[in-house]
């Protein structure tokens, strides 16, 4: 059958790289007047201190605080200074059992911080953020050719968040925070009943328990999942519950265990490994 233009109705070949269409990124980047992540990144590697000052806050928020900070912004001080006090609890959470408080990187910071603000408006004003969101993507697709568009977002879109770091980059401890940074914002907004289950699907059964020692060393409470037992069974604080994604099946077997086992709202964290 003949496409729009009678020619063929296959879908032309994107001609942006990947990076190149990643437009929350991109939306994120344009709230601090870049265009892209190195340019940002480029300018907080300034910083020469990855620590922390007399206040407890870290150097990233004075130098972020004196170039991007102003009254009519969407990051006012005030603001700024909560998602720092915030990530460094967090990080102080996760560093107890680890016997030096952990020191992040300009890029490991920006994930933080992205995260910060991503959460706070999702669930402080998620419609008004998608509203904003899909002006910045409408304008990003009368830019590009068809193949490159990538259409409106929709509050369920908002669901799901897909983090990019390199190999090495310290992903498994960004994930701790992450999950802190998600708890906290779910009690903010008094919706902490209203979570099941936290999963973490993992590429195997190696990384599964790579990913335990790393969470209790976090000093999360985490299990290998066991299909024949139930939360109760662990009682007490409910665990973070590590399945290689493998044995998650449309059906459950003796040695796989169906999807609908896991019914409910759920924070799902996927390791791409």
């Amino acid at each position: 059958m003949p496409g729009r233009r009678g020619r063929s109705s296959r879908k032309a070949a994107p001609s942006l790289m990947f990076y190149e269409r990643l437009v929350l990124n991109k939306y994120f980047l344009s709230l601090f007047g870049k265009e892209r992540f190195k340019d940002l990144a480029n300018e907080l590697k300034r910083v020469d201190d990855e620590g922390y000052d007399e206040n407890n806050n870290t150097y990233y928020y004075r130098f972020i605080k004196e170039h991007y900070c102003e009254a009519d912004n969407f990051l006012d001080a005030d603001t700024l200074l909560r998602y720092d006090e915030n990530i460094v609890r967090h990080t102080k959470k996760i560093s107890e059992k680890r016997g030096e408080l952990i020191k992040w990187k300009y890029f490991q910071y920006l994930t933080l911080l992205f995260t910060e603000i991503y959460l706070d408006w999702y669930f402080k004003d998620r419609e008004g953020f998608l509203e904003r969101l899909n002006t910045f993507a409408a304008n990003f697709d009368s830019s590009v050719g068809e193949a490159d568009q990538v259409g409106p977002y929709t509050l369920d879109s908002l669901n799901k968040v897909a983090f990019w770091n390199a190999t090495g980059s310290g992903k498994t401890l960004i994930m701790h925070v992450n999950i802190l940074q998600y708890l906290h914002y779910l009690k903010r907004s008094g919706k902490e009943k209203d979570l099941n289950r936290i999963i973490l699907l993992t590429p195997n059964e190696g990384l599964s328990q790579q990913h335990l020692d790393e969470m209790i060393l976090s000093g999360f409470s985490a299990k290998i999942f066991e299909k024949d037992k139930t939360l109760d069974f662990y009682g007490g604080e409910r665990p973070i519950e590590i399945i290689d994604i493998h044995k998650l099946k449309d059906e459950g077997k003796e040695k796989t265990v169906s999807v609908e086992a896991f019914e409910g709202n759920n924070l799902v964290l996927v390791d791409e490994g």
